[in-house]
């Protein structure tokens, strides 16, 4: 290619496998810009970038147009420690759920757990502060992110993927790529699937140069890493699929989007 591609990514710790051959190189075949995903939409449809790393909910609300690149994702199936949600002790009934700087996929990923699996469609409380502060205003609280490897908490919490994955059998897909329909590229698809490669090759290099810049430990990092998955096949299209239908089902999308996937 004449120029180097812009591929908007995410700052998420499961992630940064997507990028490996991507980002921090001279010779790098692209150039990695970080920020949310209604960022890369609006850079998308403004020919910013060529292409960008999003979340389920994130795609749903921005669909028409868009296609995802083949076989380029990140999922996890069972206990990952992407999301907790923390319940009060001792606690009969959920009316409430206290949420902080979390995704707009992670909170209906929790309202599909609480409908399904405990007959709950409980009220939505912002709060940002500690795991006792939620507690205190609210009868459950979602956390995400990184502070996850190492929070300690007395109250007693469930994995919200490990719940996802015992009622339907699947993976719960965190992440994929997509470009406008008409701007896909295999050249780019190429280097999106090269770089997932040597990712997911390189755990061990990845784990040791993310705990060089946070001070976290090597072994901690790699642990949660091995937990994800690279890729997207036809069980992360099952999964998308029916994320989408229960996400609609609680009220949390407006209609069920097509998952338009490049041939």
């Amino acid at each position: 290619m004449s120029s180097p591609i812009r591929i908007g990514g995410l700052r998420d710790l499961y992630t940064q496998p997507l990028y490996r051959t991507i980002k921090g190189s001279p010779d790098s075949p692209g150039e990695l810009l970080f920020d949310i995903p209604s960022v890369h939409f609006d850079a998308i449809m403004s020919n910013e970038i060529d292409a960008a790393f999003t979340t389920p909910v994130d795609y749903a609300q921005n669909s028409s147009g868009m296609i995802l690149y083949p076989n380029i994702g990140v999922s996890s199936t069972g206990y990952s420690n992407v999301a907790r949600l923390y319940l009060r002790k001792n606690l009969q009934f959920i009316t409430s759920l206290a949420v902080g700087l979390v995704s707009t996929t992670d909170v209906a990923l929790t309202r599909i757990i609480l409908g399904e699996k405990y007959d709950s469609e409980p009220k939505i409380v912002p709060i940002l502060g500690s795991v006792d502060d939620m507690l205190a205003k609210a009868d459950c609280a979602l956390v995400t992110g990184e502070t996850l490897l190492t929070l300690q908490s007395e109250f007693p919490f469930i994995d919200i993927v490990d719940e996802w994955s015992d009622i339907t059998e699947l993976p719960f897909v965190h992440s994929f790529c997509i470009a406008r329909t008409e701007k896909y590229s295999k050249d780019i698809h190429a280097i999106l699937h090269s770089s997932m490669d040597a990712g997911r090759n390189s755990i061990g290099s990845i784990a040791n140069e993310i705990a060089a810049e946070t001070n976290r430990s090597s072994d901690l990092i790699q642990n949660y890493l091995s937990h994800f998955s690279y890729g997207f096949d036809e069980l992360s299209k099952a999964s998308l699929d029916e994320f989408f239908r229960m996400a609609f089902y609680y009220g949390m999308l407006a209609d069920i989007p097509e998952i338009s996937i490049a041939g």
